[in-house]
């Protein structure tokens, strides 16, 4: 299939998630012997060819993505030039230029929602869409839903009831060559203070107070006198040690060398705390790529029992949960994983073995499925 891949508000190459995935996705696609083009935002070198798929790169007025409707005409454009069987489109709020281009064109098109397309209790954007009567911003979402020939989404609450059952749960995944236990450094784990008896607990992420970075810190605190444990935090403005437990900072991380820092891990822990991010009471939607990456990189995983993710982690055998917001309770499960390295060891040979289900590679089968569906019907 020639599929046309509209990911307009992201740039490649990138560092943030959303570039990442449209990178993996385009990559995995073409691989499956489709031709692939993404649609980014004109930031680069012109047109190119990337691992095995095109990259366009377009440009609107004004520049910001509020405005990214705009771009339509340029899409509708590659669509009347490129003529492709299929059209995805990353979801945004104020998006919508490749489904519409691909409704007028009268080709299938795939809606990939990330986030939420309904209003969460208390949305500030809801109630200044409340004031204008009509609704506008909520009557153009759900248009675009309409008009896509079926969506994918980790969750089905994010989107309006009306399209559920148009709409398929789909994981998003890790690339499991890149990130692997091979790429475990024993030089890098020295640089950060560990020793081969050390074990060591990562946290990545962006630092964000709905990340749960506060609970992570607070656990640190409390083994601050256990020499054998460090906490080395990668994402973030800060790098440096920490002044007030037994670790280090490391700022900034390019993805490049993620898949070096998480295999040279022993613990990874995703603490995410849900009452500081509202849109997260319509349910867990994210789909964690540090979480993919950790299993493929044969590292247990400390994170939450909630939907899905202990549906990609399963308790004490690829990783353990703890209660939410509760700094006792994560200090004491990873306590008690520092002091059992065979069940640490076991549990990661057993991330190692569960990764390929979500790898980008079982991401795009699936999505291939979906779009020769489209392209049939």
């Amino acid at each position: 299939m020639r599929i046309l891949y509209v990911a307009s508000d992201q740039t490649l190459p990138g560092e943030t998630g959303g570039s990442v995935h449209v990178h993996e996705v385009s990559r995995e696609l073409g691989k499956r012997g489709h031709e692939v083009h993404a649609v980014v935002q004109d930031r680069g070198k012109g047109d190119t060819a990337a691992d095995g798929y095109s990259i366009h790169r377009i440009r609107w007025s004004p520049p910001h993505r509020f405005f990214r409707f705009r771009a339509r005409p340029r899409i509708a454009a590659l669509i009347d030039r490129l003529k492709p069987d299929v059209l995805i489109e990353r979801y945004y709020n104020f998006g919508g230029e490749g489904v519409l281009a691909a409704e007028t064109a009268r080709i299938p098109s795939l809606l990939e929602v990330n986030s939420p397309v309904v209003d969460h209790r208390g949305s500030l954007k809801a109630m200044l869409d409340a004031l204008l009567i009509t609704r506008p911003m909520r009557a153009y979402r759900e248009r675009l839903v309409r008009s896509a020939s079926a969506l994918i989404s980790p969750i089905k609450e994010i989107v309006p009831e009306f399209a559920r059952e148009k709409t398929h749960t789909v994981t998003w995944g890790a690339n499991v060559e890149a990130f692997q236990p091979a790429r475990r450094s024993e030089s890098l784990r020295q640089s950060w203070g560990a020793t081969q008896e050390t074990c060591v607990v990562l946290f990545s992420g962006s630092h964000r107070p709905w990340h749960g970075v506060k609970t992570l810190l607070g656990a640190a605190r409390r083994l601050k006198d256990r020499s054998d444990v460090i906490f080395v935090l990668a994402g973030g403005d800060h790098a440096g040690s920490a002044t007030d437990f037994h670790g280090r900072f490391l700022g900034r991380v390019p993805y490049r060398d993620m898949p070096e820092v998480t295999a040279s891990a022993d613990l990874s822990v995703a603490p995410y705390d849900r009452s500081r991010l509202r849109s997260l009471e319509l349910g867990f939607f994210w789909s964690p790529l540090k979480i993919f990456e950790a299993l493929a990189s044969g590292v247990p995983m400390i994170t939450l029992d909630i939907a899905p993710l202990n549906d990609i982690v399963r308790d004490g055998r690829e990783g353990v949960f703890f209660k939410e917001n509760d700094s006792s309770d994560l200090a004491r499960v990873i306590s008690s994983l520092a002091d059992d390295r065979p069940r640490r060891e076991a549990m990661g040979i057993g991330a190692r073995e569960r990764a390929p289900r979500f790898s980008w590679e079982a991401h795009a089968a699936q999505i291939e499925s979906i779009l020769r569906g489209l392209k049939a019907s």
